[in-house]
């Protein structure tokens, strides 16, 4: 029995060590898989006739990620740039689905923010705008 307890413990303990080199690894700050939770879901929709022309035309555009090893799955993210925190970006995934006789292909897009206010709704609408409407450039802010 005596060594069954000190197997347990020492499995416990083996667990708990590599736990702790795994959180190690980890980045800090908010991050994408962090958003993707009900807490900071904000909306979702269906699109079609789906275009990415808008960066051509207005200079600028989210960015779009092909999620590895996924043909259908993608992400819309507002930063040019990969941020060391998600905190203060708007992320939106983008699920493909085929055509099929009985509708049309059509893209499912969720969004998710982890704070949410008017000023990221505006963000929002602008980011699925550059998609709904490419190439429709918002006039200069004055």
């Amino acid at each position: 029995m005596k060594i069954a307890v000190r197997n347990s413990v020492l499995a416990c303990a083996a667990v708990a060590l590599l736990a702790g080199c795994a959180a190690g690894t980890k980045r800090s700050g908010v991050q994408p898989d962090d958003l993707r939770n009900s807490t900071y879901f904000i909306t979702d929709m269906l699109l079609s006739d789906l275009d990415f022309q808008h960066r051509a035309a207005c200079g600028t555009a989210p960015r779009f990620v092909m999620h590895e090893r996924e043909t259908s799955l993608a992400s819309l993210i507002e930063t040019p740039e990969i941020p060391e925190s998600y905190e203060n970006v708007v992320i939106a995934d983008l699920i493909q689905y085929p055509d099929s006789w009985r509708s049309p292909m059509r893209v499912a897009v969720q969004v998710y923010s982890y704070y949410y206010n008017a000023e990221v709704q505006q963000r929002i609408d602008r980011m699925l705008d550059a998609v709904r409407r490419p190439g429709v450039c918002e006039p200069p802010v004055q």
